[in-house]
């Protein structure tokens, strides 16, 4: 399902305060739930109360880049959208930018409220219009279910997409996101849910909420029925589920989770033998399975390794046809590209083999030679 990021406000705010600093966002912003709904006119301090209402977005978006014209800031914003998604599809969608424009009246009164009352960029000219279209355009980037899941692992890894290794976010910027996230996330139901739930998350009119659990996983679950709230209502149901299941709720004690007949996966030990590693990575490598060989990057895995007939993760992706493998083994594991098998083939070899030109060229661009040309 293609799902609407609408409320960019988790990863708008990460890279505000990321190109920024915490200290400097929250000179505009609060910290705290406001209590009423989310496109109120209401300020407290005369800042907005938190990041994710429309008023505290708006404000973010005046703090963006603003030495850049519009089209690279949105361009800049949209390629990190890309890249906390990861793989995963990220798009733009027309349709609700014009009809977010059709109904923007409320968001032009948020621009001329926060503009009358000092709120906006002190340092740089704000105009307007340009910023209103902005937030528009902001708000009409959508993803996919994978790719909102991707985004909460992003968060949960510290900033740092799971999936290409990527650091798009300071981790203080993302701690003090899922601080925020924690008290004001799920609109006037936050103080509930963290009651309840006892983990950072954030929805938004579309039907998603995205959920974080630090240093474990995020997921992002999709169903478009809103109860009163404007939260998905199947989701926070899901999310209680998942609580009451699993040993995640932030104040859940260790000792005494078994006996409320709660499983805490993290306190589950597994092993996995030396050739059982092995073997998922050269599977891995030729089916193309990234998150496995990820973890095993991260893990310090040898990805030369052989098999008894001398091949590596390398000869399989190429017999596989994995270009994105090939490349992240190249580029990020650092393999040897001109390895020997048994039958004197190279990597190279099996690509010319198979007539895969693609990863024949990214191979000769690399030094990759065929066995022939290598002294046994």
């Amino acid at each position: 399902a293609v799902v609407s990021t609408q409320s960019t406000g988790v990863i708008l705010y990460c890279i505000v305060c990321s190109d920024t600093s915490g200290e400097y966002v929250h000179k505009y912003i609060g910290k705290e739930p406001s209590g009423g709904r989310s496109d109120a006119l209401s300020l407290k301090d005369k800042k907005p109360h938190n990041p994710f209402l429309m008023t505290g977005g708006v404000t973010l978006t005046s703090l963006m880049k603003p030495n850049f014209c519009f089209s690279e800031r949105f361009e800049y914003f949209f390629r990190k959208v890309q890249g906390f998604a990861g793989t995963d599809y990220v798009g733009f969608n027309n349709s609700l930018s014009l009809a977010l424009k059709d109904h923007s009246n409320r968001l032009y009164a948020i621009g001329h409220f926060l503009k009358t009352n000092s709120c906006l960029n002190k340092d740089a000219p704000v105009l307007l219009e340009e910023l209103t279209e902005l937030s528009i355009h902001f708000s009409s980037i959508d993803t996919s279910c994978e790719g909102g899941s991707v985004m909460a692992a992003t968060l949960a890894n510290g900033g740092i997409c799971p999936l290409t290794g990527e650091k798009l976010a300071e981790s203080d910027a993302v701690r003090n996101c899922l601080s925020i996230m924690n008290c004001c996330g799920v609109n006037d139901y936050s103080g509930e849910f963290m009651f309840e739930v006892g983990l950072p998350a954030k929805s938004n009119e579309s039907g998603a909420l995205m959920l974080v659990i630090p240093n474990v996983l995020g997921m992002c679950v999709y169903s478009p029925k809103l109860d009163s709230s404007q939260n998905s209502t199947r989701a926070v149901k899901l999310c209680k589920l998942f609580t009451e299941k699993f040993a995640f709720h932030q104040f859940d004690p260790i000792a005494t989770s078994a006996q409320n007949n709660k499983w805490d996966p993290r306190r589950q030990t597994f092993s996995e033998s030396k050739e059982q590693q092995n073997l998922t990575l050269l599977f891995s490598s030729f089916e193309g399975k990234m998150t496995t060989l990820y973890r095993y990057l991260k893990e310090g895995v040898n990805f030369d390794f052989p098999d008894y007939d001398g091949r590596t993760a390398i000869h399989l992706a190429v017999c596989g046809g994995q270009v994105n493998v090939t490349k992240f083994l190249v580029e990020k594991a650092k393999v040897n590209i001109n390895p020997v098998d048994r039958w004197h083939s190279t990597p190279l070899d099996d690509a010319v083999k198979y007539k895969n030109e693609d990863i024949i060229a990214y191979l000769k661009q690399h030094g990759a030679k065929p066995g022939s040309e290598i002294k046994q």
